[in-house]
């Protein structure tokens, strides 16, 4: 299973010429994760030649601005390319408020906005042999980090190769 991260803002709360506000992009498969969705993410994502990825999941690690500002355009932008596939959005306690009080600047979307608040512990996406699991963060306001967690996947021993190698038995 491939699996790519791709940084597409790390200047924490002030933007500068070249780096955006907090967004990291992770790919497993087919399936697309964004980790936060600051101001610019989708410009920031346009420049890094992936284009307008269609997310399966965003998750957001805490409630400050320049983790969040960016999805009140990102949302309007899936409205205006037409998804009817629902927008998952998993943060901490508070998400679902903070998404009512943006609710007029996003507007009506042809799409459903499920929310999911969580704590350490949380799972938010589950599939295919892995998991994405919130755990406890300190900042101060309620705060999660994520984690991509692949099942375990046992090899098989060669026993033919590491007799041709010269391995002991036993």
């Amino acid at each position: 299973m491939d699996l790519w991260v791709t940084f597409i803002g790390t200047a924490a709360s002030v933007p500068t010429a070249a780096r955006g506000t907090a967004a990291t992009l992770i790919a497993r498969g087919g399936d697309r994760f964004l980790v936060d969705c600051g101001e610019g993410t989708q410009r920031q994502l346009l420049r890094s030649g992936l284009g307008l990825v269609e997310l399966d999941l965003i998750l957001i690690t805490h409630l400050h601005g320049d983790h969040y500002l960016g999805l009140p355009g990102l949302l309007k932008t899936y409205g205006l390319r037409g998804r009817t596939a629902p927008v998952r959005i998993a943060g901490p306690k508070g998400l679902t408020k903070l998404l009512e009080v943006l609710r007029p600047v996003i507007g009506r979307t042809p799409f459903p906005l499920e929310v999911t608040e969580l704590g350490p512990g949380g799972v938010p996406w589950r599939a295919d042999g892995a998991r994405i699991e919130a755990f406890a963060t300190s900042h101060g306001v309620p705060s999660v980090g994520y984690a991509l967690i692949e099942d375990d996947r046992p090899g098989m021993f060669d026993v033919a190769a590491a007799t041709a190698l010269g391995v002991p038995s036993g």
